[in-house]
């Protein structure tokens, strides 16, 4: 049996985005509060936060059943790489705003997902093996 090297390659990303996003999303709903000291991501209303929280958990939903079968769901690597575009893209729209802090916590994680996003997109993008 031989393995497809990037087969595995994203679902261990895979497996980084949901272990990323049911984090952020548990802690945005049980303790909004702790966004700011742990994230360096101000948050002035701890309803929007919780709600924010939820979309994060139906998007590890997400993660977990593209990890599950990634040949068969490639249109949910596809919504993985968008969402990991997102932590690119406004991070860095913030940052250049003057609305987040320049802190490593902000900054430090975009390189890692404009990783994913190569690699999500690299998978989703390819044909299909042909089936025997």
């Amino acid at each position: 049996m031989s393995r497809d090297v990037l087969t595995v390659v994203v679902r261990i990303a895979l497996a980084i985005g949901f272990c990323v996003d049911a984090l952020v999303g548990v802690l945005s709903i049980v303790a909004p509060q702790l966004m700011g000291p742990l994230f360096d991501v101000p948050i002035s209303d701890a309803m929007t936060a919780q709600i924010a929280g939820g979309e994060f958990i139906v998007v590890a939903i997400v993660y977990a059943l593209a990890f599950a079968q990634p040949r068969r769901f490639r249109a949910l690597v596809w919504i993985c790489a968008v969402d990991q575009l997102f932590a690119v893209v406004l991070p860095t729209l913030g940052v250049a705003r003057g609305a987040l802090p320049a802190t490593w916590k902000i900054v430090a994680p975009i390189p890692v997902s404009a990783i994913l996003v190569v690699i999500f997109a690299t998978y989703a993008s390819r044909r299909p093996a042909p089936t025997r």
